[in-house]
């Protein structure tokens, strides 16, 4: 469904775009046409960035699951896939973060859940020949439920961190309601620095720490959404002028992928190029710059909707992959193009179709809010 991030303070964030119109002069000229027109015309603008910007890390989602970079490790290529490529799931939780509040500021927080909820349980179902063997009993299968399957994962994550976020409200809003996000704010950094202790004692050896008890929803995916959740906020009360300057974003981005690289080299000369960072402490840098930026930067209308397919790469391409694999096709290139056209070629018919999220929009440009995306 088309992604558009006008929420009820629109109205609020228009004023401050008029009130401090003149702090617009550190951006670039192009993107002080769009304020001008007021917060909903850069709102349009901004979510096209975004799109392209899930698209290209569902791209990236697709390449990393083919394993060429395992099956051709170095330093270099560890430096790639457990450095830059691990910014992947950090923006995507950013994103489904800033959707978030969009639909909380409408009341509408609870009907996002729900949303992720089943898109879930739709795809948990779809996959079902994939990990039915994997259960052996009732307790199994709620596990297998509560970790989602294979890269499904994310999608569970995103629900207990959204679901986090709604109790969170919740409970401050009925406490400490001057404290609300505060609270919020300090919950994610406890949360963030339990998952990041916890995976670098599982490094190190001190422990045996499995994996999912720190790549999980809680301790993973909670603290970079909330980080989009914080974000929304911020533009809805004072749109353009609320983020920080170009060139300071910028540097932000360039020095989170630098310290990625950097924490990713130090990790495989210490453990070997056999280990896996899957939370890197830089990516707490390297993703929200790079979201900011990309929300800071006017990106042209695509010429087809970028987001169903977008997502049906995140979801599909696990399948493609298989299905390519069992064809005897094994080639890097082989395995990219199943992985990328099939689910491409299954949004695009999709979309001829009357079907919410792929159908064509008919009320796009009539004034209509389409509701925000719950996930990539």
């Amino acid at each position: 469904m088309r992604a558009y991030s006008a929420t009820s303070d629109g109205c609020e964030a228009k004023k401050h775009l008029h009130a401090r119109g003149k702090k617009l002069v550190r951006w670039p000229s192009r993107l002080q046409s769009i304020a001008a027109h007021g917060a909903g015309v850069f709102a349009l603008h901004r979510i096209h960035s975004l799109d392209y910007l899930k698209l290209g890390l569902a791209v990236l989602v697709a390449f990393a699951h083919t394993y060429w970079l395992q099956s051709h490790m170095t330093p270099r290529l560890f430096m790639i896939g457990n450095g830059l490529m691990r910014v992947m799931v950090p923006a995507f939780c950013i994103v489904a973060g800033y959707f978030l509040y969009s639909a909380v500021a409408r009341d509408k927080g609870n009907k996002w859940l729900a949303r992720v909820a089943a898109l879930y349980l739709f795809w948990m179902a779809v996959y079902l020949p994939f990990w039915l063997n994997e259960v052996h009993g009732l307790v199994s299968l709620l596990k297998t439920l509560a970790w989602g399957y294979f890269h499904l994962w994310f999608m569970a994550g995103i629900l207990v961190a959204g679901a986090v976020i709604l109790l969170l409200r919740g409970m401050a809003r009925a406490l400490a309601p001057a404290y609300e996000y505060r609270i919020l704010l300090a919950a994610a950094a406890v949360c963030a620095a339990t998952g990041l202790v916890l995976q670098y004692v599982a490094l190190s050896g001190i422990a045996p720490i499995g994996v999912k008890k720190f790549s999980n929803g809680l301790f993973m995916c909670f603290p970079f959404v909330a980080i989009g959740y914080l974000c929304g906020r911020r533009m809805a009360r004072l749109g353009m002028a609320g983020l920080p300057p170009r060139w300071l974003v910028l540097a932000a981005t360039a020095a989170g992928a630098g310290l990625l690289m950097a924490e990713s080299w130090l990790v495989q000369a210490w453990r070997s190029d056999q280990v896996m960072l899957d939370i890197p402490i830089s990516s707490y840098v390297a993703a929200p710059a790079l979201f900011v930026a990309v929300l800071g930067t006017a990106m042209p209308q695509p010429p087809i909707r970028l987001d169903p397919i977008s997502a049906m790469i995140y979801f599909m391409h696990v399948m493609a992959l298989h299905l390519a694999r069992s064809l005897g096709f094994e080639h890097l290139g082989e395995l990219m193009l199943f992985a990328l056209g099939l689910p491409t070629l299954a949004a695009l018919l999709l979309g001829r179709l009357p079907i919410p999220g792929f159908g064509k929009d008919r009320k796009r440009g009539r004034g209509e809010r389409p509701r925000p995306d719950p996930a990539p």
